[in-house]
């Protein structure tokens, strides 16, 4: 079957779809925290009155830790919309991919592997290190779910120079020609073509795990979107899947 192609933010209907969903989702989540606000406020000065060894306590302590949940949920729908504050500063895609790989969320075991491939001495990047990492680990554990039987996800970084059309940045000019591609590659099920129009929405779900069930890809979408670059998926029913990241290279940052 042939290869089914998605690119996240390319074609006009798709990327004012992407944007409204952003905006909603910005919106839904501002108003969630305020209300998060109230419940974490009564929770503690409740549990000021109340004696550690109190059964009421621990009752209160769970409403804080379910409360710290949904204010990470909020911060996802923050991310996915591209809303984030970023703090910017030169880096290397290199190191970014190392520390990646150092998280304790993508430890490797008998039935998940992942394989570097880094290009040396790419161009720097300037960027939020933090969110560029949060982002590729996403990518990854999407790959090790999408590989339910176990396998190995390749992820590789290489630096690539496009032209015209090719430059799919929310802001083309600024972007220039020189980015650095971040892509990793699974062994899964792969994705049908109808999912992988609606992979990078939020809280979009398949029923399936590894294809774009909650907030993981839709957070990888906004953050890359945020950073004036772009995201591609690619897939072959059967063969795997492949996502592609695409950051404006910068003169002003280290190469790594």
């Amino acid at each position: 079957m042939d290869q089914q192609t998605q690119k996240g933010g390319n074609c006009l209907p798709e990327k004012k779809k992407m944007e409204a969903l952003g905006r909603l989702s910005c919106r839904v989540a501002h108003d969630f925290n305020n209300i998060l606000g109230a419940i974490e406020g009564y929770a503690t000065l409740a549990m000021n009155g109340v004696k550690a060894d109190d059964p009421l306590a621990q009752d209160l302590r769970e409403i804080r830790i379910a409360v710290a949940k949904a204010a990470f949920l909020g911060k996802q729908l923050i991310a996915s919309g591209g809303r984030q504050m970023l703090h910017k500063a030169p880096c290397g895609v290199n190191d970014i991919i190392a520390a990646t790989l150092k998280r304790a969320e993508l430890a490797q075991d008998g039935n998940f592997k992942i394989e570097a491939r880094l290009e040396p001495g790419l161009p720097g990047v300037i960027a939020d290190a933090a969110l560029v990492e949060q982002a590729l680990a996403n990518l990854l554990l999407n790959a090790r779910e999408a590989m339910t039987g176990g396998g190995t996800a390749v992820v590789s970084s290489s630096s690539v120079r496009l032209e015209g059309d090719a430059v799919n940045s929310p802001k083309p000019p600024e972007a220039g020609s020189l980015f650095v591609k971040i892509t990793v590659r699974d062994s899964g099920a792969g994705i049908s073509a109808e999912v992988l129009e609606c992979l990078f929405e939020p809280l979009f779900s398949a029923g399936k795990k590894g294809l774009g069930v909650g907030l993981g890809l839709s957070t990888v979408y906004g953050v890359v979107k945020q950073h004036n670059g772009w995201v591609e998926a690619k897939s072959v029913p059967g063969q795997g899947s492949e996502f592609a990241v695409f950051l404006p290279a910068s003169t002003a940052a280290e190469p790594g």
